[in-house]
């Protein structure tokens, strides 16, 4: 079963956007519309809005992801961006380009990972303990998110998902999950954008060392943004898409 995905818009650039956890392709409209001179596919992600009771591994979705996204520059945030990363290096030539936003290459220490998939487990079982409002709501007050925005629609947008599909995306495609591909970015061969908030200090340090890894990248910090860089500053966000996509 294929990942439900829509398209939008006749531009010349096609693009095609993944969103992070707990969130649905809905969530990346606002962004992708700054673009401009787009033509945008939007992913909903394995258990999340119409793909729920689709469940993919990271190593599948990649596969996915790189049929859906063939010929089109790949978006992905945070969970996506990992997902987009699957896809990238599964089939290197598959995109014509792609953009991490808040992204990481996962976690190399096999201690590490181990805890991580213990946290997921944990998060998964509160999930289902507590139901998806109360959890969407506990989620978006994290430190992560601090002095990010979140709107009364994209909450409901979120409450979309259920308990059991979130619970399901934590256990088969959690940053635990994720084996590490530090080792493997200086694969990629097609140009890569790496975008993150300067108000995120531990996801931009692990972009700064992505892009000293991969040959063709670039890296843009957008200023007053968080992990959720390109909601804090969707112009922002689309500007260094533009001028990347330029050079």
């Amino acid at each position: 079963m294929s990942l439900h995905h829509s398209t939008s818009g006749d531009g010349t650039r096609e693009f095609c956007f993944v969103h992070g956890f707990t969130q649905t392709g809905n969530s990346w409209t606002i962004a992708a519309q700054a673009i401009g001179d787009s033509t945008n596919t939007f992913v909903d992600a394995p258990d999340h809005g119409a793909s729920q009771g689709v469940s993919l591994s990271l190593q599948e979705t990649g596969d996915e992801l790189a049929d859906i996204a063939f010929g089109k520059v790949l978006v992905g945030y945070s969970m996506g961006a990992r997902m987009a990363l699957h896809a990238a290096i599964q089939h290197p030539y598959a995109m014509t380009g792609l953009v991490l936003v808040s992204g990481t290459a996962g976690i190399e220490d096999d201690s590490e990972r181990a805890a991580r998939i213990q946290a997921d487990e944990a998060l998964a079982s509160r999930i289902e303990k507590i139901g998806t409002s109360a959890f969407i709501h506990e989620w978006i007050r994290q430190p992560l998110f601090a002095k990010s925005t979140i709107s009364e629609d994209e909450i409901r947008d979120r409450c979309r998902n259920t308990p059991a599909s979130l619970a399901s995306s934590l256990r088969k495609c959690g940053t635990g999950q994720q084996e590490s591909l530090w080792s493997q970015l200086e694969e990629i061969r097609i140009p890569v954008l790496l975008i993150c908030g300067n108000r995120d200090e531990k996801f931009l340090e692990i972009a700064k060392r992505m892009h000293q890894l991969i040959p063709d990248s670039a890296l843009r910090i957008l200023d007053k943004a968080g992990h959720n860089a390109h909601l804090d500053q969707p112009e922002a966000f689309a500007q260094a898409v533009n001028l990347w996509l330029q050079s």
